[in-house]
């Protein structure tokens, strides 16, 4: 089938488990130039690119070398839309952000795209034309909107053990599609991930955030708990260089008669959504809290080159932290 469309359409807009998977050796013949160095990230994860004062003095401050900003992300595409691309093709990128401000100078901007599992699932055997959208797509929203030249790209999927292999497939397909231009190709790590079998990629974000069962009206704090690193994290090898991410975010999680409802990134203030007898569970990872599980991660994964990668830039809940508390978690200044 023709794919191109599914570029073409919107470039303009612009459980756990683990099954065997064998090793996959790096490429070698990516340009020595274009090598990523280790140096402080945060992510990106707004529909509109547009970085207020606060958020750019952050950047500055902070050397903030890396921006991962998210693109796009993969979905099923609708049945009902009027869009030919949504009618052609079972996964469609949506939504694409949009651009209303400069990158700053010195940033190195690291596209993510974001893979549901329902579109996983949907493109199964397709990989290798997926694939070829899916950079070629990031490819020309780079050069559109003058982000410079990549070095890097990041694919985020929630994979479990039924979506592995096709997971797996889906990055190595984007990986030899990016090594001959020089780009290498990381992904998302979960906690649990560690003990599975490593992607086809060339390095690896541990996402310690949403660490714990954001649906159980018990937990205590779904977005990071020391426990719950601890329970995984054992010091035990891994087969790819990881940096590490960290939440700087905060939200309520709903609850009606202990079921979970969904979620609120500010807490609500219209009574006909939240009805009286409802629980919002507010849940924010302190300072000291942070400062904990990066004490057992030093320890534990005890890598130099390691980066730190907070998530989000976001001006409401970096005000939180103080600048000596950011300081003390990045480890490149």
């Amino acid at each position: 089938m023709r794919l191109q469309p599914f570029f073409i359409a919107l470039l303009m807009l612009a459980g756990v488990g683990c099954s065997p998977t064998p090793q996959v050796e790096k490429t070698s013949d990516v340009p020595a130039e274009s090598i990523r160095v280790s140096g402080n990230g945060i992510y990106y994860w707004k529909n509109v690119f547009e970085l207020n004062d606060t958020e750019r003095n952050f950047l500055t401050e902070h050397q903030v070398k890396r921006l991962y900003l998210r693109f796009f992300d993969v979905v099923p595409a609708d049945p009902g839309s009027s869009s030919n691309y949504h009618i052609e093709y079972e996964a469609v990128p949506s939504p694409t952000v949009s651009f209303r401000d400069t990158v700053p100078e010195g940033v190195e901007i690291v596209p993510v795209v974001y893979i549901t599992i329902e579109a996983l699932r949907l493109i199964n055997s397709s990989f290798s034309d997926y694939s070829s959208l899916i950079v070629e797509r990031i490819l020309n929203m780079a050069d559109f909107h003058d982000l410079g030249a990549l070095r890097e790209v990041q694919l985020d999927c929630d994979w479990t053990q039924q979506t592995q292999e096709g997971y797996f497939a889906l990055c190595q397909a984007v990986r030899d599609q990016l090594a001959p231009l020089g780009i290498q190709l990381s992904c998302t790590i979960r906690l649990w991930q560690l003990a599975c079998a490593c992607p086809p990629v060339d390095r690896g974000v541990l996402m310690l955030y949403n660490t714990g069962n954001i649906t159980d009206p018990d937990t205590r704090n779904s977005i990071l708990d020391l426990d719950d690193v601890k329970a995984y994290l054992k010091g035990q090898p891994y087969g790819l260089p990881l940096d590490i991410g960290y939440p700087v975010f905060s939200w309520y999680v709903w609850f009606r008669d202990n079921g979970f409802m969904g979620l609120f990134h500010q807490r609500p203030d219209n009574d006909t959504v939240v009805k009286a007898g409802d629980v919002l569970r507010y849940e924010h990872v302190g300072f000291d809290e942070l400062h904990a599980v990066d004490s057992f991660v030093r320890l534990n994964m005890p890598d130099d080159d390691a980066s730190v990668i907070l998530f989000t830039l976001d001006s409401a809940n970096l005000s939180n932290y103080t600048s000596d508390e950011i300081r003390q978690l990045y480890r490149h200044y």
